[in-house]
């Protein structure tokens, strides 16, 4: 029992108690009779009923805590689950090299080379649990002015620099484009949504990003022709270790190990809700619609 949620419910049974007292002498002071059995029952029912009242909010809560813990423990046994697939794969190849399998030059090479991704893939899965553990519990996020455009500008062309073969255009309406906020977060939140394009599209793929104002927030988009997410999956596409379809042509890049881990999106939603904001997948003809809208 949270002690701080005791003491205001036995303050306002207090106050609940003196209030009706003062309304009873109140009623006597103006010579309205009040029967004595109605003064004791009232001070009797009062203090019960707001206790029943604090009793019904100390379930609520404890029924929100066992709810938390269980996605909790969830959580942990879908990230050890994730977590297990890399470790097999560096297992493997380590068993292989212990048997002699990768005494040619080109085969120790390639192996080395599938551990080092797989070991990006473990670090970049576990910096993602910490930055989604750190706003589960409530954590703070820096809070300084952020300028969308040139936030916006700097994703764009790293993801360029990342995927020659997906095409991004950019294009970025007049006016302010500033917020509050965290700015490597927020950078993060744009990057996923352009990672999420190149792991689950075929190279060509076209993807669009705009920002604009809409009714005192700032909105970013992106959009991109792909073959888009399946309606299986629309309702889920921002919750934890949901993954999509691989891309149907072409492979992701080296410096995206750390991708297609299930957690992007929900990352994505994770940093705008806690910067007060909204991110939403909108219908479209064909693709993905993503939009983000932050205060501003």
């Amino acid at each position: 029992m949270n002690a701080a949620r005791l003491r205001r419910g036995c303050v306002v049974i207090g106050a609940l108690s003196l209030v009706v007292s003062f309304l009873l002498r109140s009623g006597s002071a103006l010579r309205v009779p009040v029967p004595q059995g109605l003064f004791k029952l009232t001070l009797i029912l009062v203090p019960l009923l707001a206790a029943l009242g604090l009793g019904a909010q100390l379930r609520r809560e404890r029924e929100t805590r066992r709810k938390t813990e269980r996605r909790l423990l969830e959580f942990l046994a879908t990230a050890g689950h994730e977590l297990r697939t890399p470790l097999t794969a560096i297992s493997g190849y380590i068993q292989l090299a212990r048997m002699g399998g990768l005494a040619d030059q080109e085969k120790f090479d390639l192996a080395l080379s599938r551990m080092t991704d797989e070991t990006r893939r473990m670090s970049a899965l576990l910096d993602e649990l910490v930055l989604l553990t750190r706003i589960d519990l409530g954590q703070p996020l820096r809070r300084e002015p952020v300028n969308l455009a040139r936030l916006c500008r700097e994703v764009v062309a790293d993801a360029r620099a990342c995927s020659p073969h997906h095409p991004i255009r950019l294009t970025i309406l007049p006016g302010s484009h500033s917020v509050t906020g965290d700015r490597d977060r927020l950078y993060q939140a744009v990057a996923n949504l352009l990672a999420n394009v190149r792991h689950h599209t075929p190279e060509g793929t076209r993807t669009s990003v705009g920002l604009g104002t809409e009714d005192s927030y700032r909105v970013i988009e992106v959009i991109d022709d792909g073959p888009g997410i399946p309606v299986e999956l629309r309702g889920s596409a921002f919750e934890r270790f949901v993954h999509g379809r691989q891309a149907a042509a072409g492979r992701v890049p080296d410096d995206d190990a750390g991708g297609g881990n299930g957690l992007g999106l929900s990352v994505v939603a994770a940093i705008v809700a806690a910067h007060g904001g909204e991110v939403t997948l909108e219908s479209a003809y064909r693709g993905a619609w993503f939009r983000i809208r932050l205060p501003a």
